[in-house]
């Protein structure tokens, strides 16, 4: 009798014949009632094991829709009986190279850059400041200034981690030294620019003075004097080896430690980026303490081919599309005159 009220229900929801249908009305209505709702449940338990991330297939693209980024925060990573404990990094062990000091906007200087495969990296994101940018700022690709992270928020959050202040939301496009006379504007995506903020302008944070020279471009650039955003290959060498998704420090940001050439691990060279969440092309936020996207100076040509590093609770992988309408994070590496890209 089990087997036939299966068989009757697949059939209906397959393909609602009349002879199925007419088999589950001879059963009675108590017993169609008790098969349907084990039934939905276990379809119920099915999609939510399909949508938790365990059977993702890792050659997916890396950026998410925005409909998958406003999914509940990850709760605090523990891990599960009979695996290794997650390891509590807190920063120790690092190198920093004296004399090569990361002085930001606001003159505050965090100490030494710390060497990892050959590249300087700073040891904080650009526009971070202790309690008023905690994850640093997010930049449109181009721009000379960074906003905060906050409201408006995507509808399916209630987020509310806003940093000192966000951003002035207005319609695109501008010039690039228009934009420069409002720092704290956020051009968002209109009828006359769907994917650019300006004009589909490659120089702004890539100039290149001879074939190949990388040369920062001291009016766009966001970085410090001496720094500049890192060269595509820079994160291609960071992101070979990196932690697992964690907060730094604890109750803090979550995020990744990155370790590049040599395995990740506490007493290794390494620089922490936190999931510092994004900007969507209309101005809104999501995804901190989810998900990151670090900008590259690399612009691949076409509309929305900016390369980057992206990175989440489930991997970090460098990805060659995004919009420079969009805003995300940056993570300066030293400026090396002369410096050619690979």
């Amino acid at each position: 009798m089990k087997k036939r009220l299966i068989i009757a229900l697949v059939l209906i929801m397959c393909s609602g014949s009349a002879e199925a249908q007419s088999l589950l009305n001879q059963l009675g209505k108590r017993v169609q009632k008790r098969v349907t709702e084990k039934v939905t449940n276990a379809v119920k338990q099915e999609v939510r094991k399909a949508i938790s991330g365990k059977e993702q297939d890792g050659n997916q693209p890396a950026q998410p829709s925005e409909e998958q980024t406003t999914t509940t925060p990850v709760a605090k990573p523990v891990a599960a009986k009979g695996e290794k404990p997650l390891v509590i990094d807190r920063g120790e062990n690092i190198e920093r190279q004296q004399g090569l000091d990361y002085i930001d906007e606001y003159g505050i200087n965090h100490g030494g850059g710390i060497l990892i495969g050959g590249i300087l990296w700073a040891p904080v994101n650009c526009g971070y400041h202790e309690t008023d940018y905690p994850y640093g700022k997010l930049y449109q690709w181009g721009r000379k200034h960074g906003q905060g992270y906050g409201e408006p928020y995507t509808a399916a959050t209630t987020e509310k981690k806003s940093d000192k202040t966000t951003a002035e939301i207005v319609p695109a496009p501008v010039t690039p030294s228009e934009a420069l006379k409002y720092p704290n504007r956020f051009y968002a995506r209109s009828n006359m620019a769907s994917f650019n903020w300006t004009r589909n302008d490659m120089s702004l944070w890539c100039p290149l003075v001879e074939e190949g020279k990388a040369t920062k471009h001291p009016k766009y650039d966001p970085c410090p004097e001496g720094w500049r955003v890192p060269e595509l290959f820079d994160f291609y060498s960071l992101a070979e080896h990196y932690s697992d998704f964690v907060e730094y420090p604890e109750g803090g940001p979550k995020g990744r430690w990155f370790s590049g050439p040599e395995q990740y691990s506490t007493n290794v060279q390494r620089i922490f980026l936190p999931a510092t969440g994004m900007r969507t092309r209309d101005g809104e936020s999501h995804s901190r303490d989810r998900q990151a996207i670090y900008w590259s100076l690399r612009h691949g040509g076409g509309e929305g081919l900016v390369w980057h590093l992206y990175l989440n609770d489930y991997e970090a992988i460098v990805n060659p599309s995004a919009f420079p309408h969009e805003a995300y994070s940056v993570r300066c590496v030293k400026d090396i005159e002369g410096q050619r890209l690979r």
